[in-house]
C-alpha cells in the first residue's frame, strides 16, 4: 500500500509541477503579447501618415 500511495504522490506532484509551469508559461505570454501589441500600434499609425 505504501508505495503506490508513495506512486500517486509523485504523479499528482509532477502533475501540480507542469500545470503550474504552463500557467506561468501561458502568463508570460500574455504578457509579451500585451507588449507587442503596445508597440507597433504607434508605428502603423507613424507609416500611415508618412504612406
Amino acid at each position: 500500500m505504501g508505495g503506490i500511495s508513495a506512486m500517486q504522490f509523485q504523479t499528482n506532484y509532477a502533475f501540480a509541477l507542469m500545470k503550474m509551469s504552463m500557467q506561468d508559461a501561458e502568463s508570460q505570454a500574455q504578457e509579451m503579447i500585451e507588449m507587442l501589441s503596445d508597440v507597433p500600434a504607434p508605428a502603423q499609425y507613424g507609416f500611415d501618415v508618412w504612406a
